[in-house]
């Protein structure tokens, strides 16, 4: 996989953690799938560890990891982009009505 695919497909599974219309369930197991050094992008582990570390204590606001992360020492990430909703061809929805990557 070439380095735009995979900072592609490292972005799009960060979105989906973020992505409260996604099954919790679903969210969690994508988390524990993922080793602890799972993406090659830099900001993507960072965003990932924070998530991760988050997601046991229920929704993840862009505020809240906004702040987790400048209390972690990265104050200037864009955390907006990860917050958005991904396109319609890309979503699957489970029976339960929520979208699911």
């Amino acid at each position: 996989m070439d380095r735009d695919t995979q900072f592609a497909a490292e972005h799009k599974t960060l979105c989906a953690l973020c992505d409260e219309a996604v099954a919790r369930e679903l969210r969690q197991n994508l988390i524990q799938s993922l080793g602890p050094k799972a993406f090659i992008d830099s900001e993507h582990q960072v965003v990932f560890e924070s998530i991760r570390i988050l997601f046991p204590r229920g929704t993840i606001t862009m505020a809240e990891l906004r702040i987790h992360l400048n209390n972690r020492g990265f104050p200037d990430t864009d955390v907006e982009k990860y917050f958005q909703s991904a396109p319609a061809d890309n979503i699957h929805h489970s029976q339960s009505g929520k979208r699911t990557p």
